[in-house]
């Protein structure tokens, strides 16, 4: 009786503990920076374009938030993007990089940053 009191209380035990870690709240996250390159891919529902070498102001980009795309080394702005989602990967090279995804001028077309070197950030401090 004592031995299967103490299974169940062990068995307890452990998922209480799983219940706390997979409800434990990890921080979503929220932008991206990048010291790398970056490139621009847009997207259209008749071909998809990209258009290298581009920059935004700071090399970091939230979510919900308005950026314009600039052509690297110039002020000429090639898109305007809200951003609507991030993606994170590894090349095989071993470097990092990310698509933030985003609505182009105002048009609901989903287009693309690619910036390698790049890290997740998890809140706009």
């Amino acid at each position: 009786m004592i031995t299967e009191l103490k299974k169940k209380t062990k068995y307890l035990i452990v998922l209480l503990l799983v219940i706390q870690i997979s409800c434990s709240s990890s921080e979503e996250n929220q932008g991206a920076t990048w010291v790398g390159p970056a490139d621009f891919m847009h997207v259209t529902k008749d071909k998809m374009e990209m258009t290298y070498a581009v920059d935004v102001v700071g090399q970091k980009m939230y979510l919900n938030s308005f950026y314009e795309v600039i052509k690297k080394g110039t002020e000429t702005v090639i898109f305007k993007i809200k951003v609507t989602d991030l993606e994170f990967g590894e090349r095989k090279d071993g470097i990092s990089f990310c698509r933030v995804w985003g609505t182009i001028d105002d048009s609901g077309i989903e287009s693309y940053l690619l910036a390698q070197d790049c890290l997740a950030v998890q809140s706009k401090d």
